[in-house]
């Protein structure tokens, strides 16, 4: 949906949504950097200050082509490889944010192999990346409501008190677009659920670690997964679009959350198991100011 027009050229309410995510990401891992906590692994230092901006587009290249390409793999029953040439055409229906996740990943341990960056230093970057991932999530969200998108069960096939508790905590929208019908508002749920929920135990997360001055590799990360899987999981329930494609008693999407959420619990066990995942972080005076 076009935010505004100067002369021909349109600005769309999903690219300003995106500059403000990546910004704010800038400024997040920036802070990080200049805290300093991680002084005693260079690499990881050099890419949250002098690396900071290559290190973010490569996110923000992969974040694009990922997206698209999970949605043209997984969604519309092949319908893209008979119209080759909507592949293209991103505004329309184009985010799979599973796929999101699978080739950031991918591109970010080749980009930092590529940069000489250590396994360990691969893991902690990851780590402080996904803490601030929520920013965009919220974001993104808050433009799926904007441009009514993602549309959900109607409020009628709820329980009558669940369906009372939504409507007073105004988690319930008329999708203009699709009926009348009043729906479950679950752009909201997520942001708040998917957004600001992940962030607040990200967050306290990295403060602990920060007071007790170490570092377990890999517990940000496996939190952000295993969160997110779940809360995805029983949200998609709640969704009615036009991508509710189910196989056997899962969505498609639900699948690959059962999928995360096995990966998460195995990965925690494997990096709580072992104490050489446990670091110590730079506690300098500077730090502590």
């Amino acid at each position: 949906m076009v935010a505004f027009t100067i002369y021909w050229f349109s600005v769309y309410r999903y690219g300003i949504f995106y500059a403000l995510s990546f910004i704010l990401w800038y400024f997040r891992l920036s802070w990080v950097g200049k805290k300093q906590w991680f002084n005693k692994y260079p690499k990881v230092q050099y890419f949250l200050t002098e690396g900071l901006e290559d290190f973010l587009f490569m996110i923000a290249l992969w974040v694009i082509i990922g997206w698209r390409l999970g949605h043209v793999l997984i969604y519309w029953n092949g319908y893209y490889f008979s119209h080759p040439a909507e592949i293209l055409q991103v505004r329309k229906w184009w985010m799979s944010f599973i796929w999101w996740i699978i080739w950031v990943v991918l591109s970010l341990f080749w980009f930092l192999c590529y940069k000489k960056a250590s396994f360990k230093d691969i893991l902690i970057l990851f780590d402080i990346v996904l803490v601030f991932v929520p920013f965009g999530i919220f974001l993104w969200r808050f433009w799926n409501y904007l441009n009514q998108e993602l549309y959900w069960i109607p409020i009628a096939q709820l329980p009558l008190w669940l369906a009372d508790t939504l409507n007073t905590l105004w988690l319930s929208h008329v999708y203009p677009q699709i009926d009348k019908l009043q729906r479950v508002n679950t752009n909201f749920l997520s942001m708040l659920l998917e957004g600001l929920l992940i962030l607040w135990i990200q967050l306290i997360f990295l403060t602990k670690m920060v007071k007790k001055w170490r570092y377990r590799i890999w517990q940000l990360s496996t939190n952000f997964l295993l969160c997110y899987s779940l809360i995805r999981f029983l949200l998609e329930y709640l969704r009615a679009d036009s991508q509710l494609e189910f196989v056997w008693f899962c969505t498609k999407s639900q699948w690959f959350f059962v999928f995360f959420t096995i990966i998460a619990l195995l990965l925690k066990l494997y990096f709580y198991k072992s104490d050489k995942f446990n670091l110590p972080l730079d506690k300098t005076e500077k730090c502590s100011k």
